[in-house]
């Protein structure tokens, strides 16, 4: 950003984020019977910097081929108003998946962000009621101030920077033979980098599985190799919007491990022994008669875990917190933090968490997108367009060391065949049969005339 806004910009930036990690940690922390772990952190190989954005620069020539997105129109503002989005839809996100059944033996670990920019992309070729509801649901401004806001979003989190590493991958998967419409492509490539890739999904759906998925391991660093699984693709497949987000930071102060087990306390009553990591330094922490919170900040301060501890272990404390859970809180307990000497103990941890969203966001609002009456304009051609599936996987690891996290976000569009709601008005002469279903034998033939 230029000019007056930058401190601003910079502030809703790094509030995104670290709440697409802040956040994310909370949630992770909030499962139960976690995947605890004594292991180094996953490797991280072909470890390249990512080109920074410039000005009406051409493209960096980079391995994940980070394509800069034209944030010209952005502004302090509206930075603030796409964060705001993300942020409440990440919170009602959470809340609906801990209403789903045995919750208590489940982890939760998703980026919001991913999801958020994936769906914006659709939602650019929405219209109608289609558009509304997706609206409504993810909490988006206007288009005018959503597209370049993202865009600026985009390029500030794809900056290099020497401390962490923090990328983020758009793609539109298109089918083959097909006229996509130009200005909705145009409006992909310029506000969210999206590289457009043409795949026979009509002859080879496997094949176009098979691509998008090395697509995404690329993207982040392998730690997700199967984004779409088996069967995801077929030959009615018109449109796959994805999104990757890749993370790496190192604690600003490394944590010890104890030689020795404990018992942590999982969500619906049981106990697993772990070896926890512990610091006694200075951090950022609150407290008020419900929890404790703590700021683990990464290497360089520029972002930094939230941990948010119920300060009872009984489940009823940990539903209550995800009840009254939002964004004002989230925002209270971070700037009320202060610097206090803490005996820290934290578990390590790896999550890897896959979700189908197409109840959890048809529960949320949006479910037109889902069923035939769906609105897209996604080619010239007039197609009947349905979201056939939301697909997330997310992967943390959360060690000594610091920590690494990855995510993507599938959203697989097909071509339906159109339905009508017909009448039948049985108000003149018919004809009815009586037959066997097994053989069609007609046992029975008649028309009625006259009643």
């Amino acid at each position: 950003m230029k000019g007056n806004n930058q401190y601003v910009y910079e502030k809703s930036t790094s509030k995104l984020i670290m709440g697409m990690f802040a956040l994310g940690s909370l949630i992770a922390m909030s499962g139960c019977n976690s995947s605890l772990v004594d292991k180094q952190p996953t490797q991280v190989v072909d470890n390249k910097p990512i080109a920074s954005k410039t000005e009406n620069a051409s493209p960096p020539k980079t391995e994940n081929k980070y394509i800069a997105a034209d944030d010209s129109a952005s502004t302090a503002d509206g930075i603030s108003q796409v964060v705001s989005a993300n942020n409440q839809f990440a919170i009602e996100l959470y809340q609906q998946i801990n209403k789903q059944p045995n919750q208590l033996n489940k982890n939760v670990f998703f980026s919001p962000y991913s999801l958020s920019t994936a769906m914006a992309m659709l939602y650019t070729a929405a219209e109608g009621e289609t558009k509304q509801q997706i609206q409504k649901t993810f909490h988006y401004p206007t288009s005018a101030i959503l597209n370049p806001n993202s865009a600026a979003l985009y390029n500030q989190f794809n900056k290099p920077n020497p401390n962490h590493e923090l990328s983020t991958v758009n793609d539109l998967w298109m089918r083959q033979g097909l006229s996509p419409n130009q200005t909705y492509l145009d409006t992909v490539k310029r506000y969210y980098g999206g590289q457009v890739t043409n795949l026979d999904f009509k002859n080879s759906p496997e094949p176009s599985r098979q691509t998008i998925n090395k697509t995404i391991a690329k993207h982040t660093k392998q730690m997700i190799l199967e984004l779409l699984p088996s069967g995801s693709i077929d030959p009615s497949t018109a449109t796959v919007l994805t999104n990757a987000v890749y993370f790496k930071g190192d604690w600003k102060k490394p944590l010890s491990v104890r030689n020795w087990v404990q018992p942590f306390y999982n969500l619906d009553g049981t106990t697993t022994d772990i070896n926890m990591m512990y610091e006694t330094d200075t951090f950022g922490y609150v407290e008020d008669e419900q929890v404790q919170v703590l700021q683990l900040p990464y290497k360089g301060d520029e972002l930094s875990m939230l941990v948010v501890l119920p300060k009872s272990k009984d489940a009823v404390a940990m539903q209550n917190l995800v009840k009254n859970l939002n964004t004002t809180q989230v925002s209270r307990w971070t700037e009320t933090l202060e610097k206090k000497e803490i005996s820290l103990y934290l578990p390590k941890f790896k999550l890897e968490e896959n979700y189908q969203m197409e109840s959890l966001l048809t529960k949320m609002g949006m479910p037109i997108a889902f069923d035939s009456h769906a609105d897209f304009s996604l080619f010239n051609e007039r197609l009947p367009l349905v979201v056939d599936s939301v697909i997330h996987k997310a992967v943390v690891e959360v060690d000594e060391k610091g920590t690494v996290a990855a995510a993507a976000t599938a959203i697989v569009i097909d071509v339906t065949s159109a339905s009508y709601n017909a009448e039948f008005e049985a108000n003149h002469p018919f004809i009815f049969m009586i037959k066997d279903n097994k053989t069609d034998a007609i046992l029975f033939l008649g028309q009625v005339n006259k009643l």
